[in-house]
């Protein structure tokens, strides 16, 4: 009897404490900060039964870590004892990670910058990846497609537990329009110095692919095409020899 109430008084624990479901950028960036600033030692980030749950396993140097007493955090959050260990709820973990890039914003902003200049890289030469045994090669705009939905969502998000505020789209949207006319003014340069050397031909058609390939809102945007009207499908007549036995 004794035991079957434990049970029921542990259950219903976990069930309290699940309070908040976390997107895929914030439990990326939540394994981040864990495996960059809070040792196993110290706290855990468990899966299960609650995702993103921390278990927190010795108070005082979870405190130094985050510059701040723990028991802010387990104020404002649900949380419970478990075997001499302090079971904080998925909502005190952001709170807990938040806290952590507060008082290390340095160390979580290299990490940053080093992951973005790899992203660069990849972003424009391709990778490769091991899949069991086997090497597979990746192209640019893969490397691209996966650092816009995974990579860059998970940055910003760490640039703003630190302090900084997240890039607007019309920021980025003007960086945009000034790294397209960088380009464009390095490019002119060095199609001039390609016909300057005797490259009349490649220096042309080098020109003409990249004016013919520009990117503009007119290109990248989806169009939706309406139905056409019998009256406006093109007829194609196919002449077909007549057999000699009709």
């Amino acid at each position: 009897m004794e035991r079957g109430r434990v049970l029921r008084r542990a259950d219903g624990n976990w069930q309290r404490i699940d309070d908040l479901s976390l997107d895929r950028t914030e439990e990326a960036c939540v394994e981040e900060i864990f495996g960059l600033l809070i040792s196993d030692d110290v706290a855990e980030v468990l899966w299960s039964p609650v995702a993103c749950a921390t278990d927190i396993r010795d108070r005082a140097r979870l405190s130094a870590i985050i510059d701040g007493p723990i028991d802010d955090i387990l104020a404002a959050a649900e949380w419970f004892d478990h075997d001499g260990r302090t079971i904080l709820s998925p909502a005190g973990t952001l709170q807990l990670v938040e806290a952590a890039c507060r008082a290390h914003p340095n160390q979580v902003l290299d990490l940053v910058i080093e992951q973005e200049s790899q992203s660069r890289h990849k972003c424009k030469f391709g990778d490769e990846h091991r899949f069991g045994r086997d090497n597979r090669s990746t192209t640019p705009e893969w490397e691209y497609d996966w650092y816009r939905r995974h990579d860059r969502p998970r940055h910003e998000l760490l640039r703003q537990w630190c302090g900084h505020r997240e890039v607007t789209h019309h920021e980025r949207f003007l960086a945009a329009e000034a790294e397209t006319h960088r380009l464009d003014i390095l490019i002119t340069d060095l199609l001039k110095a390609l016909d300057t050397l005797g490259e009349h031909e490649q220096a042309a058609r080098f020109a003409e692919e990249h004016e013919r390939d520009r990117i503009t809102p007119h290109t990248i945007r989806p169009i939706v095409e309406r139905p056409l009207h019998p009256s406006e499908i093109p007829v194609r007549e196919i002449k077909v020899r007549s057999r000699w036995w009709s």
